[in-house]
C-alpha cells in the first residue's frame, strides 16, 4: 500500500507492516515505533513493538495527517518507557517528526525538546531532535544530536526557519559515519563516527525527562526506525 500525505516531499510506503520513509536520505526499514498521535489521552504505537506511552496536558488539533497533538509550551509532554527497540546500539537510526508552530523558543524556555531519549549525562549516550532559536529568538531551526556511549557527539543545526505556522517534516539520521538532518527534503550532513547508543532512560516527546525545554506548537506522525 502506498499512501501519499499532504506534503509532496514525503512518501510513506507500508510493506509487510514496516514503514519506509523517502525524505531525501536513507531508508528506515526496520520500524521501531510509529505514533500517529490521533488520541491526545494516550500515545499509541502502531509499529507492533508495544512502545506505547502516556500523555500529559496534550490536546487534539488538525494534524499533518488526520489529527495531531498540540503542546501548550509549559506542561505538555508524552513519555514512553525505555525498550530495546528504541536503543539503536550500533545500527543506523532515523527519527522523523512533523512540526507546526509560530513562536521560536523564548529566552526563558531556551530551546524546544521535540523528541529525545536520554540526557546529556545518561550512561550509554543519547539522541534527540530539538528546535533552537536563531536571530535573537526571532527564528527557529532544527537540531539533531546523537551521543555515543564513548562520549563522541555528532550534531548539526541547519535548514529554514520553522516558526512560520506551516507543517515541516524533520528527520535526524545517524549512520556509521555521519549525522544527517533533513528538513522538507533538503539534507545536511556532518561526517562523524558516534558509535553505540543504548540507555535505560525513557523517550520523551515535547519536553525533556522530568520537564523543561517545553515545546509550544503542534506535532504529528512521529516515527523511529533502524536500517
Amino acid at each position: 500500500m502506498i499512501a501519499k500525505l499532504r506534503n509532496p516531499l514525503l512518501l510513506l510506503v507500508t510493506v509487510a507492516g514496516s514503514l519506509i520513509l523517502f525524505s531525501g536520505i536513507a531508508l528506515a526499514a526496520a520500524q521501531s515505533a510509529l505514533w500517529h498521535m490521533e488520541d491526545p489521552t494516550k500515545l499509541v504505537d502502531s509499529s507492533g513493538n508495544g512502545n506505547n506511552g502516556t500523555t500529559k496536558n496534550i490536546t487534539s488539533t488538525t494534524g499533518f495527517a488526520n489529527k495531531g497533538y498540540h503542546f501548550n509550551g509549559s506542561s505538555s509532554m508524552a513519555t514512553v518507557p525505555s525498550s530495546d527497540s528504541l536503543n539503536p546500539e550500533l545500527a543506523n537510526i532515523q527519527i522523523t517528526t512533523h512540526l507546526r508552530f509560530t513562536k521560536p523558543p523564548s529566552k526563558a524556555v531556551g530551546d524546544y525538546d521535540v523528541i529525545r531519549k536520554g540526557l546529556s549525562n545518561s550512561p550509554g549516550g543519547d539522541y534527540k531532535i530539538e528546535v533552537l532559536p536563531r536571530n535573537n529568538h526571532k527564528k527557529a531551526k532544527a537540531f539533531c544530536l546523537f551521543k555515543g556511549s564513548s562520549g563522541k557527539v555528532g550534531k548539526i543545526v541547519d535548514g529554514p526557519n520553522l516558526a512560520d505556522g506551516r507543517w515541516h517534516t524533520v528527520s535526524c539520521t545517524k549512520t556509521a559515519t555521519s549525522v544527517q538532518l533533513t528538513v522538507d527534503g533538503q539534507t545536511f550532513t556532518n561526517q562523524v563516527v558516534v558509535g553505540l547508543i543504548s540507555n535505560t532512560q525513557p523517550l520523551t516527546i515535547g519536553a525533556k525527562s522530568g520537564g523543561g525545554d517545553w515545546y509550544s506548537g503542534d506535532m504529528d506522525e512521529v516515527s523511529i526506525g533502524t536500517f
